[in-house]
């Protein structure tokens, strides 16, 4: 049974770029609440509440102060609050109608998918790993269960001396190799922490995280929005500074759970087409036509792939368009009258859907093989 939640999901729409851990032992006794107004204003753009050593209700209460926060500062639709671990508690504040949007679990936490079971389709869901072992069980994982994944620590960290380097990382500049390999694999938005502060940040970006996660650099700094604004301006005056805004080092993502749509994203929109060109009035015979057009979309640079009937595409609403138009008029320009079929599917923050859809039917295919094989 799952808790019905008042408000909309924001699976499809969260920026993991500026990430925000922190509970009561962060703060040098200010109240959690305040400290994440400030960071708010600072440009954080998402907040995770950890508190260790306090029991449910307690966290319950702080969870409602810092919803009410980030109402107050006109956020609720664009910053979520997960809660660390504790799922009971998630379960319960959203029940008492307090907009938790999810949780966030470790390796040996309650299980992602018990997580996604209980609180449902609406909520975020995310994962730490620190190995590139722990990358390849997530990535075995059925699509849906989870949307992001924390990785880290990049350095040893007081607010969580449990906590292992990122592969066994031995200085800083493995640690940023790590993150990087880990990015490169993943399936999933990356978000990386554990001692992160202000220079580390640029790193991260050029390895190919999605976001950073900070807790001390933010939570225990004299001035809380001051840090927030320094880290988050690095980040945003990085992303800007490669290759395509930083789209080009960004990762496939798996169908269900959204990629980072931070403000260097906010005009992007992931597209997904089905496109068919053909003149009318030539014979039956359309093939030598139709190579045409292929010739074009293939050398657009834009994802694609031909099969008997159409062609599949994927990039940016504007590209795709912008396509369709130069591959129409191919024949059009032959003075041949021109017919285009068009199906497209637009989903802000979604990456990979061309292969990521087939292959989600595939493993529900060898999953319901598997259950039958099993019931025999």
């Amino acid at each position: 049974m799952t808790f019905r939640f008042p408000y909309p999901s924001m699976r499809e729409t969260f920026d993991i770029s500026a990430y925000l851990v922190l509970g009561p032992d962060d703060t040098h006794g200010r109240p959690v609440q305040d400290v994440v107004r400030d960071a708010l204003r600072g440009g954080v753009t998402f907040v995770q509440l950890r508190a260790k050593h306090s029991d449910s209700g307690e966290i319950i209460d702080m969870a409602g102060r810092i919803a009410d926060v980030i109402a107050e500062e006109g956020k609720s639709d664009t910053v979520p609050l997960l809660i660390d671990d504790r799922l009971d508690a998630v379960l319960a504040a959203r029940e008492r109608g307090i907009k938790v949007d999810g949780v966030h679990v470790g390796q040996t936490d309650v299980p992602a998918d018990v997580c996604r079971k209980l609180l449902g389709p609406d909520a975020i869901v995310g994962l730490s790993a620190n190995t590139t072992e722990l990358f390849d069980v997530i990535e075995r994982m059925p699509a849906g269960i989870i949307d992001y994944i924390g990785a880290g620590a990049v350095h040893p960290t007081a607010t969580k001396p449990e906590a292992q380097l990122i592969e066994n990382a031995g200085d800083d500049a493995s640690s940023i190799e790590a993150i990087a390999r880990l990015c490169a694999i993943s399936e999933y938005p990356v978000v990386a922490g554990g001692g992160v502060k202000l220079a580390d940040v640029e790193p991260l970006a050029r390895a190919g995280a999605d976001g950073w996660f900070a807790v001390s650099a933010i939570a225990g700094a004299d001035d809380p929005e001051a840090a927030a604004a320094a880290m988050t301006e690095r980040w945003r005056t990085t992303m800007r500074s490669l290759p395509d805004g930083g789209h080009g080092t960004r990762h496939a993502k798996a169908e269900v759970g959204a990629t980072n749509v931070g403000p260097e994203d906010e005009r992007y929109v992931n597209t997904l087409a089905q496109l068919t060109i053909w003149p009318t009035g030539v014979g039956e015979e359309l093939s030598e036509y139709v190579a045409e057009v292929v010739r074009v979309i293939r050398e657009s640079g834009i994802r694609n792939e031909t099969h008997a009937m159409s062609t599949e595409l994927e990039g940016d609403y504007d590209d795709i368009i912008a396509l369709v138009k130069r591959a129409a008029f191919v024949l059009r320009d032959h003075g041949y009258r021109t017919q285009v079929s068009l199906q497209m599917d637009m989903r802000p923050g979604y990456r990979d859907q061309m292969h990521r859809k087939v292959e989600l039917v595939d493993e529900i295919i060898r999953e319901n093989g598997r259950e039958r094989s099993h019931n025999r």
